[in-house]
């Protein structure tokens, strides 16, 4: 069932986007305070390979929605494409797809698995977002953002960027809880706070909003979306949960975290998961 947001609301746009901006601050300042070591100016590198995923695949919810979208005709912008996950199999369904990637690491993921199956009408581009010079304006039909936005403090700019990019729609795929808080439940135990979440589906909508869009969103059903929050062994995810701690390999942490994550995982369905699934949302709005 979707549900179709006004425009009409309070708070005003200026304040929801410094109060989003506030949050992604916080957030920032967290993790700059505790880290215990560099990602080495690439924080995807380590963790490139698990954003891999079949172009040909079935049976994935937020795929389906955004294939039900998408004309044979279409040009799409993906911003932060990642390793391709909606970039490539879009590519199989449309004339052509621009995904743009800062991360060197995913680039180099994006570009093998072109390779692997044959894609040849992705446009691979080293950008990052907000930006006044952007590559795309206005060439693109449809603007999509899958689970980018949480941390970007220049939130209206991007937006704004976002929006100016696309003719005919943009289209976000946001969880209600940003992917960076999937651990928050151990915070208080390792680092003795609570975690400055960052903003998430329903303060983008509320956003929106507030700067004159109608908005369409809806929630989508859980299938096909195993990578983020489902492990295949407590061990994997003690590795996840140490990154998203922003712990060393050697962190005299993991013992007590050990015992804070195998407290928190639920087994079942031949793997173990999280309590407290995120929810996934589709939103859309028009550009024009």
């Amino acid at each position: 069932m979707s549900e179709v947001y006004s425009s009409v609301g309070e708070p005003s746009a200026a304040q929801l986007t410094q109060a989003w901006a506030d949050r992604v601050a916080a957030n920032r300042e967290q993790a700059e305070r505790l880290r215990e070591e560099s990602d080495g100016g690439d924080h995807y590198r380590p963790l490139a390979s698990a954003f891999r995923a079949d172009p040909h695949r079935t049976g994935d919810s937020a795929l389906d929605a955004l294939l039900a979208i998408a004309e044979p005709g279409d040009t799409w912008v993906d911003v932060g494409a990642g390793a391709g996950r909606f970039s490539l199999p879009l590519a199989l369904h449309i004339k052509r797809v621009i995904a743009i990637e800062p991360s060197p690491a995913m680039r180099a993921e994006l570009a093998n698995l072109q390779i692997e199956h044959g894609i040849s009408n992705v446009d691979l581009r080293d950008e990052r977002w907000p930006t006044d010079e952007p590559s795309v304006d206005g060439t693109a039909d449809v603007a999509l953002i899958s689970h980018v936005g949480y941390d970007i403090e220049e939130m209206g700019a991007f937006l704004d960027t976002m929006e100016r990019s696309a003719t005919r729609e943009c289209v976000a795929l946001q969880y209600d809880r940003s992917p960076g808080s999937m651990f928050w439940q151990v915070w208080p135990a390792i680092h003795d706070e609570e975690q400055a979440e960052l903003p998430g589906a329903r303060e983008l909508i509320e956003l929106l909003r507030a700067r004159g869009a109608d908005v369409e969103a809806h929630e989508l059903e859980r299938r096909g979306d195993r990578q983020r929050f489902d492990f295949e062994a407590p061990e994997d995810a003690m590795d996840w949960a140490r990154r998203r701690l922003w712990l060393a390999q050697n962190s005299a942490k993991l013992p007590l975290l050990r015992n804070a994550v195998e407290e928190l995982l639920v087994e079942g369905d031949g793997g173990w998961s999280l309590p407290d699934q995120p929810k996934q949302m589709l939103i859309r709005w028009r550009t024009r």
